[in-house]
């Protein structure tokens, strides 16, 4: 079956996954409603893709049969939408995070319940092969007994990303709403459930924000993670590093060049265990493994427990900013 889809929503994810991802599924996914706000920017990407323009997402609902719909705005706007979405009996591929609170996590899960469909989490780190090699390393003991997590994203916030939604007003707002739940959803790939965050923040030149993040796991192991925006970003960056008694772990990830791998070092040498990839080859395989999920009646790779997780160490690391840096128990999950 192909899905019917609305692709929701035409700033720069949206122009990726019209102009990079779905020409390449056509297979599976068919985008059959653009829908944005703006008139230019919506009739723009329909017309690339063969699809109608809406300038809601009700309008779409009445003048097509539709399957699913891909949310890609502003974080604000994910968890109303994919509401939205769910009562009138659509799948959803909702872009991270999830929602901005607790309590709106929980509402896009009730929705699902009542609705009976697939959400799914556009969580890229999950589907990377460096990831999932890395997991697959521990699991099989080559890195001997794991000692300590670190993950890192450094780079400078391009202009098309640079938006005041993106930015925030304030203290780690922008940066953590759009890169922690990323390396959080990779630390808790790679080391399971986290049970505590202490985050640290320190403001440098216009423009630039770095916050630290340190986290227990449940199972005692130990971690952390550095967000800056203001650097210039490397070619191919070392973004999570896995410390065992045996070997190390790299995780590469690059952008611009299918050059990411997972790389296994220990006192000999470094040899690369998967095959190289490029992190936007990624958003491909989110919407593959949605389309299949749909398809065979599975859970997704990255669900709603998953996201509601990886938003429930944001919302701690900003209650231990506020704080002043303290740590912040998670508790149960909910």
């Amino acid at each position: 079956m192909t899905l019917r889809i609305a692709l929701v929503g035409a700033g720069a994810m949206g122009t990726i996954m019209a102009r990079d991802v779905y020409p390449a599924l056509v297979e599976q996914v068919t985008v059959a409603a653009v829908v944005d706000r703006d008139r230019h920017r919506r009739a723009e990407l329909a017309d690339g893709l063969g699809a109608r323009a809406y300038g809601s997402l009700a309008q779409a609902l009445a003048a097509e049969h539709l399957d699913g719909v891909d949310v890609r705005l502003p974080h604000a706007a994910h968890a109303d939408v994919a509401v939205e979405a769910l009562d009138a009996g659509l799948h959803v591929l909702v872009e991270k995070p999830l929602a901005l609170t607790a309590e709106d996590c929980r509402r896009a899960a009730s929705a699902a319940d009542r609705a009976g469909r697939v959400v799914a989490i556009a969580e890229n780190y999950p589907h990377l092969r460096a990831v999932r090699a890395a997991r697959a390393a521990i699991d099989d003991g080559a890195v001997g007994e794991v000692l300590a997590l670190r993950s890192t994203r450094a780079y400078t916030l391009g202009d098309e990303w640079a938006r005041p939604w993106r930015l925030g007003g304030e203290a780690a707002s922008g940066l953590l709403w759009d890169q922690g739940t990323h390396h959080t959803s990779m630390l808790r790939v790679l080391g399971g459930e986290i049970v505590a965050v202490a985050a640290h923040r320190a403001g440098g030149a216009a423009g630039v924000e770095t916050v630290t993040l340190d986290v227990r796991f449940a199972s005692g192991l130990l971690g952390s993670s550095l967000y800056c925006w203001g650097t210039p970003a490397r070619a191919v960056e070392t973004e999570g590093l896995v410390l065992g008694t045996r070997a190390q772990l790299d995780i590469d990830v690059a952008y611009e060049r299918p050059d990411g791998v997972a790389r296994l070092v220990d006192g000999t040498g470094s040899r690369t265990i998967c095959a190289a990839e490029s992190y936007y080859d990624s958003h491909r395989w989110i919407v593959a493994d949605w389309a299949d999920a749909i398809a065979t009646d599975r859970p997704p790779l990255v669900g709603l427990a998953a996201a509601t997780a990886d938003v429930r160490v944001v919302l701690a690391a900003r209650e231990s900013l506020a704080r002043g840096g303290a740590e912040v128990p998670l508790g149960p999950p909910t």
